[in-house]
């Protein structure tokens, strides 16, 4: 043992016996990262918030730690939301906006931040659901990758370990918490750090607890909220066209019976998350790494249980905004006396980047909580002034797209594609039934809200996600190559024929084969993208009804393949069902088409299209996303 190395041990020693070892120490023993993540989890469905509610584990853990109480979430739904924690970034700069199948701008475009650590020398690992795209496939970056297509199933729901299927019975949580507690054992032996990500499917609907929960909550009568029996469609405008319902939506009270039920339901799925917790935290504790690890509990986003009448995430209120946060750090400073400081989701990240590598990322947006563990006597600002939060849905009238910003006080929700808005003074009207917006007495804060908001925007390069019909698109019916340029699509060595929108739409007609068996046509859009980073996009193909079959035509039913820097990424479901492949388990409402991701400068948005002599002639292209920085 060299000198350094004896110095450090006894230092090390000397730390322990006095039992303040200060996270500084980390430049010398980087610590282990367990992050666990539920999804639609309410902030206030644990038992130290809410004393109807059964959770001794997420509770215990608190009281090592800290339970946050001012959380805030920044996206309305799953798959930004956790865009957003993986990147330290808002989910429009994590290329993230909506729920995608296959979400190709986030998985060629972005880095989550285990992947950084990967090369920081830890051990890096995903369990659970991922629901960003091609989930079983392993990701750079990991050296271990388990997950399942999509979000999964709730029971016998098969495991991809690194890329290999595991078929699995019982409850699918049961089966992510067993794989979590083994790899936790078994890593701790090594000296290497590690980062494990363990996500969790509870409490997601449908509502489906194993047979052990049948009794929970039985004796429990849940009260109904305040605001259970108010119309929303009368007292924000914004939801009146609102499709989810929880009266009225089939998955929610309809599927249960009664509110009780309903209720009781989520409750048991949301035990069953202290459950898969409690199994983790035993992991670490038997391991005997408790005193090297940064623990972390949290959700991608809450859910209303009535509030308003509405069930489900999506909206700017308190309950899907606000999300439960639990971090237990080595050396934890005042165990169960939380800051009351608003903080982020962003910000676990840019926490861990920080006390795993001494710095944070200058892309990371969210911001580094060491100013809250290690606090500086001179710097009494709160750590969040707002916090911010957007939603974003290509179903614009039954799904309203909306931002907000939200201060300690005050919160402004501003409706992407409608003329509203909405504003709550927190403080005295907690549960947000009084909308302040028309009122002259608050025009000094709509206005100071308004300003925030707007100033957000345009240094975040936010802009309002829309749709462009094409003028002209090229066409080739002869390309080996498939890793194209701008260059090349004006040369006509590679025979581009530039075709013209007419009439509204494409004519196809001459590239149409009168017969045989079909042929392959390919179509380049050339375009520059002059913003920061990947806006997300997608391709949207359609002919209002073909003559032969009498339904609609979109790009999931016609055989297409989308191509990225020479490679194959996307094929849609008319053409898997071509080639043979089930797509019985395929939920094709989330399919929104062709995602081509885009780097900065200039890309060609390159696709194949399968025509027959079957195939309509006229078609529309057009794009759908954040348009705004590109230029055609």
């Amino acid at each position: 043992m060299n000198i350094f190395k004896s110095y450090l041990l006894r230092l090390f020693i000397t730390l322990f016996l006095l039992g303040n070892i200060p996270h500084s120490y980390c430049q010398y023993r980087k610590p282990n990262i367990v992050l666990i993540i539920s999804d639609d989890h309410r902030h206030d469905w644990m038992g130290h918030k809410n004393k109807v509610l059964q959770t001794p584990n997420l509770d215990r853990l608190a009281t090592q730690g800290w339970s946050f109480p001012n959380a805030f979430g920044v996206a309305g739904v799953c798959a930004p939301a956790r865009a957003s924690l993986l990147t330290g970034k808002y989910m429009h700069q994590a290329s993230a906006p909506d729920i995608n199948w296959d979400n190709h701008s986030f998985l060629f475009t972005q880095e989550m931040f285990p992947q950084k650590l990967h090369r920081q020398g830890y051990k890096t690992g995903y369990i659970g659901k991922f629901h960003l795209g091609e989930d079983e496939k392993p990701k750079k970056g990991f050296d271990l990758w388990a997950s399942f297509p999509f979000v999964g199933n709730h029971f016998d729901q098969s495991i991809w370990i690194n890329g290999k299927e595991f078929p699995k019975k019982g409850f699918t949580d049961d089966n992510i918490s067993a794989l979590a507690d083994s790899t936790i054992r078994k890593w701790a032996l090594s000296e290497e750090p590690f980062c494990l990500i363990v996500a969790l499917k509870s409490p997601h609907i449908p509502f489906t607890f194993p047979e052990r929960m049948n009794t929970k909550y039985d004796s429990v009568s849940f009260k109904e909220p305040f605001t259970y029996n108010l119309d929303y469609s009368k007292t924000k405008p914004g939801l009146s066209k609102n499709l989810i319902n929880a009266k009225a939506w089939r998955i929610g009270i309809p599927q249960y019976g009664s509110f009780q039920q309903w209720v009781k339901a989520y409750s048991r799925m949301a035990t069953t998350v202290d459950e898969s917790v409690g199994t983790i935290m035993k992991a670490v504790a038997e391991a005997g790494i408790e005193d090297n690890t940064i623990f972390i509990y949290t959700s991608d986003q809450g859910y209303s249980l009535g509030e308003f009448s509405l069930c489900e995430k999506h909206y700017a209120y308190e309950q899907v905004m606000r999300v439960p946060m639990i971090a237990r750090f080595p050396n934890q400073p005042k165990p169960n006396i939380p800051p009351t400081d608003m903080v982020s989701l962003m910000d676990i990240a840019p926490t861990i980047m920080d006390y795993c590598t001494g710095k944070v990322p200058v892309d990371m947006m969210g911001k580094s909580w060491r100013g809250l563990m290690e606090p500086s006597k001179n710097n009494s600002k709160p750590f969040r002034a707002e916090v911010f939060f957007d939603f974003w849905h290509n179903m614009y009238d039954s799904l309203p797209p909306m931002q907000a910003v939200r201060t300690q006080r005050y919160k402004l929700i501003s409706y992407e594609y409608q003329p509203f808005q909405e504003l709550y003074d927190l403080k005295n009207d907690p549960l947000e039934i009084k909308n302040l917006i028309d009122n002259r007495n608050f025009k000094k804060e709509k206005d100071n809200l308004n300003k925030k908001l707007t100033n957000w925007k345009k240094q975040t390069g936010w802009m309002t996600r829309s749709s462009i019909k094409l003028n002209a698109v090229y066409i080739s019916k002869n390309l080996k190559n498939k890793n194209i340029t701008m260059k090349d699509v004006a040369s006509d060595k590679l025979h581009w024929k530039k075709l013209e929108r007419e009439n509204d739409l494409f004519n196809f007609s001459e590239f149409i084969p009168a017969k045989g068996d079909g042929e392959d046509l390919y179509i380049a859009i050339p375009v520059k993208n002059e913003g920061k980073f990947d806006p997300f996009i997608s391709l949207r193909i359609s002919n209002d009804y073909d003559k032969n079959n009498k339904f609609p035509l979109t790009d999931q039913n016609i055989p297409l393949t989308g191509y990225f820097e020479g490679e194959g990424i996307y094929t849609s479901i008319g053409w898997k069902t071509q080639n043979g492949i089930s797509t019985a388990s395929y939920r094709g409402s989330f399919d929104h088409g062709f995602n081509p991701p885009l780097r900065l400068g200039d890309n060609v948005i390159l696709f194949k299209l399968g025509v027959t002599n079957k195939t309509p002639e006229k078609w529309d292209i057009s794009l759908v996303g954040g348009i705004s920085y590109l230029k055609f």
